[in-house]
């Protein structure tokens, strides 16, 4: 990790090193272009100024400067005057941009660069009043070439930077991570060992993953549990019975009646087995078919599947409501509302009634599903939902509940975005809200 960490500041520094080094030479080049240029036209300015007074050409030898080359060019372009050559052997000068602009425009500049010599030559041009023009050049060497003598300096101070950085990466790198090696120690009691404020919602983060693993482990023990249990309890009826009829113990007369027990409580392994698997396939992670589902077609063809438990404990079932549009699996919310209403016939009383309602809200769709029985005490009613959970053990037996609906119900709930309100009575009944996010809510969520 510290190498890794020292690797990055080092290639950091060297680009940085680079970038700093070429944008100064870029600033310093214009600044130093800018300063040439602008004392050029003050001293042709003075020249000008001191022109009037010459009685001739010649009289220019008096303002020579070193490096400094001032010529006179007449308005057709013949070199009057030359400091550092002789004039009569010069060609016409017309055809200079730095005179064209200046018998133009009153004034004009240039600047030619000989590659080979690594020189920047400057030229400034200044109409004069009597239509000659007075040109002044400086010869300098280019910043580029005076570059190339102190870079070899420049790699000699960079290697040295580098080396210093490579020595001061380390120690800080071992400084920064030393603390951070001590968390990942001690991550049981991370979230008390925490030596910067800025790795706070990491710890916490590392916290919280903790817990719930801790807890999924938890629940996972537990579920093993209560499938070990619940599944024993069956079998061993179901043993016991059959090893009676297999050892000649059970009357003749017994043995339909036996038989009949050995039927329920297989049917009873086969529903628990069964929601063990809905259960399963619910946690299992990925991406769900959804599409456009209408919650009251699912409640009305529930209805008719349930009419038959219903009609036999004598208990009347009404729907009321009107097309209603969810984002969701049809088939997981079929069983949500299976088990909501199933639950109501298990739990109801002999000519009780359920009554179902799906409404469709401005941003959302209400399922409702009340029924007049037994209720639930409110000591028990934050835990309905958890698996295996029964608040009247016996009366589960007799129904046939295996204790897995209602958690199957938060199951599909949690992954439509649904949120579940219980509302319960003990001895006059319970009402049960799934509400959905609206088709076009659900789609963004």
């Amino acid at each position: 990790m510290e190498g890794k960490i020292n690797m990055r500041l080092l290639l950091i520094g060297l680009i940085s090193m680079v970038l700093t080094a070429g944008m100064s030479l870029f600033v310093f080049h214009h600044v130093f272009d800018g300063q040439i240029k602008k004392d050029m036209a003050i001293s042709a300015n003075l020249l000008a100024q001191a022109y009037p007074s010459l009685e001739s050409p010649k009289g220019l030898d008096a303002f020579q400067d070193n490096g400094l080359r001032i010529t006179l060019i007449s308005a057709d372009g013949e070199v009057l005057y030359e400091s550092l050559a002789d004039s009569s052997s010069m060609d016409n000068h017309l055809a200079r941009p730095e005179i064209a602009d200046a018998l133009a425009h009153g004034q004009g500049e240039a600047v030619r660069t000989s590659g080979t010599l690594g020189y920047n030559t400057y030229y400034y041009a200044l109409r004069l009043d009597d239509g000659n023009v007075l040109r002044i050049s400086m010869q300098t060497a280019t910043l580029y070439a005076a570059w190339d003598n102190i870079v070899p300096v420049i790699i000699l101070i960079g290697f040295a930077v580098l080396l210093l950085s490579v020595l001061v990466s380390v120690l800080l790198t071992k400084q920064l991570v030393r603390p951070i090696e001590a968390m990942a120690e001690h991550l049981d009691d991370i979230d008390t060992n925490i030596p910067y404020k800025e790795l706070a919602p990491f710890a916490l983060a590392i916290k919280q993953q903790q817990n719930k693993k801790e807890e999924n482990e938890r629940m996972r023990q537990e579920f093993t549990a209560n499938v070990s249990h619940e599944l024993k309890t069956p079998l061993t009826s179901i043993s016991g019975y059959a090893e009676m009829i297999e050892n000649g113990m059970a009357r003749d007369e017994d043995i339909k009646d036996f038989a009949g027990k050995i039927h329920n409580e297989a049917g009873r392994l086969i529903t628990l087995i069964g929601d063990i698997i809905k259960l399963s396939e619910l946690d299992e992670p990925g991406e769900r078919e959804f599409g456009p589902v209408d919650l009251y077609e699912l409640a009305l063809g529930n209805m008719e599947l349930l009419s038959f438990n219903a009609d036999k404990e004598n208990i009347a079932l009404s729907l009321d409501g009107q097309k209603a549009m969810v984002w969701g699996d049809s088939g997981m919310l079929s069983e949500l509302i299976y088990n909501l209403m199933d639950n109501a016939i298990r739990y109801n009383v002999t000519g009780g009634q359920v009554h179902v309602e799906v409404k469709p809200l401005e941003k959302s769709v209400m399922l409702t599903v009340s029924d007049t029985g037994i209720g639930i005490p409110p000591e028990h009613q934050d835990r309905i939902f958890e698996r295996f959970y029964r608040v009247d053990k016996s009366r589960s037996k007799e129904t046939g509940g295996t204790g897995l609906g209602l958690a199957i119900v938060k199951h599909i709930a949690i992954q439509h975005h649904a949120k579940i309100t219980v509302k319960s009575q003990q001895g006059k009944g319970t009402r049960i809200v799934v509400e959905f996010p609206g088709e076009g809510a659900a789609r963004q969520a």
